[in-house]
């Protein structure tokens, strides 16, 4: 039976089957309901070896998919800017709204990259489960296995330590999804933002502007590609520009930037949020501030 438990800090409830293990996965049976599966960031109908790091439900799957910030208040403020909707009245009373940068001084903040953790659908002799990869002591430090276990239990109440010798585990494809590849075509301004209804409603009402700004001001230059995030990734939107194998990365939280691939696509969909973060691969970083807009064409356009 699966155990129930809210989360744990330490192993000891888990450490007899695991010490005889050795190797483990932490799995729990496929939920039957398509919506559930939907929650968690699969379709409807997801098959053998499709694997996504599920989507923000609590705190757990959130640091997972995105890390954390970690505020530095031992070190100096520094300035920061950031694009704001805003509404004002002008000196005959008359009402107008639009973005503005404004900049303030803010303590550094320290990211903790994401776990990235990926559950896996996977067939056992009980019948289809969602199992974690292969862990092991020897290997996972006790902070990531038990990382990995209350991320279980956030998501599904209830967990089992098993065997990594799950019925289809040899010869499964492991199939990462972490992107949704529209279809195909020219993706002007009110296109985009009809295919992005789903991804613009979950953004609060007070950046939905400060988005809906962005996505105009990228899409003036015609990308023929975009794809949206799935799972834990459902907060990026790509925009490409085939030709150029120039990709445009946007999201509300992406700290404070937009980031710009020159890579296939093949390349930028597998990179990892770390890797994105990191700022190795990327071409450009571009900071939302009274200067994005002309980097934003730079980059894109090379004018």
């Amino acid at each position: 039976m699966p155990k129930q438990q809210k989360s744990v800090r330490s192993l000891s409830i888990y450490e007899p089957t695991i010490q005889r293990l050795g190797e483990f996965r932490v799995v729990h049976p496929l939920p039957e309901d398509p919506e559930r599966l939907r929650e968690l960031g699969f379709d409807g109908n997801p098959t053998d070896g499709e694997s996504i790091v599920p989507s923000q439900v609590g705190p757990i799957s959130t640091f997972n998919a995105n890390g954390r910030e970690i505020v530095r208040k031992d070190l100096p403020k520094v300035s920061q800017s950031r694009m704001v909707w805003a509404s004002w009245n002008d000196w005959h009373g008359n009402p107008h709204s639009g973005m503005q940068i404004r900049s303030q001084q803010v303590y550094q903040k320290e990211l903790i990259s994401p776990p990235e953790e990926y559950i896996t659908l996977m067939q056992s002799a009980a019948g289809p489960v969602l199992a974690s990869r292969t862990l092991s002591r020897t290997v996972d430090k006790d902070e990531r296995i038990i990382h990995v276990i209350n991320l279980f239990l956030e998501l599904f109440g209830s967990l089992e330590i098993t065997s990594v010798d799950l019925k289809s585990a040899q010869s499964l494809n492991v199939k990462r999804l972490n992107w949704r590849i529209l279809p195909p075509g020219e993706f002007p301004f009110e296109r985009a933002t009809n295919e992005l209804s789903e991804f613009l409603d979950r953004v609060d009402e007070r950046v939905r502007p400060v988005i809906h700004s962005r996505i105009k001001s990228v899409t003036q230059y015609k990308p023929d590609f975009m794809a949206v995030g799935i799972g834990g990734f459902r907060e990026y939107v790509v925009f490409g520009f085939q030709s150029k194998n120039i990709y445009v990365l946007e999201s509300p939280s992406l700290g404070n930037a937009t980031y710009v691939f020159r890579n296939n696509w093949a390349e930028v969909s597998a990179l990892s949020k770390k890797e994105i973060l990191d700022g190795a691969l990327h071409e450009a970083r571009l900071v939302h501030n009274h200067r994005w807009t002309g980097a934003l064409r730079q980059a894109i356009t090379g004018k």
